[in-house]
């Protein structure tokens, strides 16, 4: 398009029907807009003009003396490349029309009601579509070079879980397992996938339930055994789930570096502890027997050592329960117990420590009853240790400790209205050695290992965990567990 004028190929084999579609041009042409109107009376013109010229818009009839119907759009359409085309039809082939649409026509209009302002506004609004088209084009041309790049395997799926777009990584790692990189169109569950076996069962949950859905799996990727992290996020059209996108990243090497780091935790708490029980009970005998004969400056400094000691204890007692939790080795012994009495217990153990503080407990338990199987030291340490939080990072107001009948699953959630949590500490909050904001005590610090063994114990019991929380507006943490009332046999300890 040059200054404004807009040139047209018209392909029409009546030249009475040619010259009015000029002069209908002509007469809306203006307000800094004009045509320059080319004629063809044949397909094989027509394909000539487009070889040797350049034209904005195509408007032609489908029923020419050398072809006909749907041909006739084909031969245009392959030899326009991106101009975009507008049919004239008759109302008696309407139905022609609307398939070549169906096959990249932008528009088509009937040759017995059409006027220059119909022709125009479908000349303009055809050359806008096919502008947007090839915008859309080059950005997901974009978009696919660039998770073409990226090292994790990504698929999309649609409904019925049929591979609609792979990228490269995703396409080597198939090749690698012996599977046809030539993807797109399969069913995922066909056997091909080098994905682990529940990736199906993940996406359908994505479509199902409507949000992303995150897990680690072992398979055999990259001619080895591997830990893949699977996370499957559904893409949403008008409030409905559309598709899934499946990205799957190698994670083994990470697994194995930390393995060997909570090796290390573990073999030098294993060492620290004997020598730290002595140092910790000598300390403490000399306090309580010798205190008399010591002076008060000796004391203080006894006083904060064996504080100290104690606080270090507390540190290496995580590190091995961590340890324990992540090797399978920590003993479960799972009974049917009550869940609305093990926060009961834990609201009783701070009560005293939350009246000193002026902040108030409060318990929302409905029903008053809810028994699951579950193993009690585990369960009440994630309540002990999320109320224990809450108190840290809670200077005025209430916390409150509730417990709910959610059908399937028991929901129950300690809420604050403390400090909060800001978005970018959310993002780690649940990992090893992770802190975050400030105690209202200064010498209330944790380990940052308390969410992590809540997070591993939870996840023994098939539970999940999650927080909602805004800095200044109070901290949110809830918990699911699974109804189960079949008592089963204790885990067996691996050595």
């Amino acid at each position: 398009m040059e200054n404004n004028k807009i040139k047209v190929l018209i392909i029409e084999d009546e030249k009475p029907y040619l010259r009015l579609l000029d002069a209908l041009l002509a007469e809306v042409s203006g307000r800094g807009r004009s045509y320059e109107v080319t004629g063809a009376e044949t397909l094989s013109q027509a394909l000539e003009l487009l070889e040797g010229g350049c034209y904005d818009v195509i408007v032609s009839d489908l029923f020419l003396p050398d072809s006909v119907g749907l041909e006739t759009f084909s031969a245009i359409s392959a030899r326009a490349g991106n101009t975009p085309v507008v049919l004239l039809t008759g109302h008696e082939n309407e139905a022609v029309a609307e398939e070549a649409m169906r096959r990249g026509a932008q528009d088509y209009l009937s040759k017995k009601s059409l006027n220059g302002e119909e022709l125009s506004r479908a000349i303009m609004y055809s050359i806008e579509r096919k502008s947007i088209e090839a915008n859309l084009r080059a950005s997901e041309e974009r978009y696919r070079t660039l998770i073409d790049a990226l090292d994790e395997a990504i698929i999309v799926v649609d409904r019925e879980l049929r591979i609609i777009m792979s990228n490269s990584a995703f396409k080597k790692a198939s090749a690698e397992n012996g599977v046809s990189s030539a993807t797109t169109g399969r069913r995922l569950p066909d056997g091909f996938s080098p994905l682990p076996a529940k990736s199906l069962e993940f996406c359908s949950r994505a479509f199902s339930e409507g949000k992303e859905i995150v897990s680690e799996e072992t398979c055999f990727w990259n001619n080895r055994p591997s830990v893949l992290e699977l996370k499957c996020v559904p893409v949403l059209a008008a409030g409905k789930v559309q598709r899934v996108v499946l990205v799957a990243r190698d994670i083994t090497e990470r697994r194995q570096m930390e393995q060997i780091k909570d090796d290390f935790a573990s073999l030098v708490s294993h060492e620290l502890r004997s020598p730290l029980t002595s140092i910790t009970a000598g300390i403490g005998m000399i306090l309580e027997d010798g205190g008399a004969r010591l002076e008060e400056e000796e004391k203080k400094l006894l006083a904060i050592s064996y504080k100290d000691a104690q606080r270090l204890d507390r540190i290496i007692s995580k590190i091995l329960e961590m340890s324990r939790l992540k090797s399978g080795t920590s003993r479960f012994k799972k009974t049917v117990e009550d869940v609305v009495a093990l926060a009961d217990e834990t609201i009783s153990r701070f009560s005293h420590r939350a009246k000193s503080r002026n902040i108030e407990l409060r318990k929302r338990y409905s029903p008053a009853k809810l028994e699951t199987l579950l193993d009690t030291d585990g369960i009440t340490e994630v309540f002990t240790n999320l109320l224990s939080n809450a108190l840290k990072f809670t200077e005025k107001g209430s916390i409150e400790i509730g417990v709910e009948d959610k059908g399937e699953l028991i929901e129950c959630y300690v809420k604050d209205t403390g400090a909060g949590i800001s978005k970018e500490d959310q993002s780690g909050l649940f990992t090893k050695f992770k802190r975050f904001g400030k105690p209202v005590a200064e010498d209330e610090k944790g380990t940052g290992l308390g969410l992590f063994i809540v997070k591993e114990i939870l996840r023994r019991h098939d539970g999940t965990l999650s927080v909602s929380s805004e800095p200044g507006k109070g901290t949110t943490f809830t918990f699911t567990l699974p109804k189960k009332v079949r008592e089963e046999a204790p885990e067996a300890t691996e050595k």
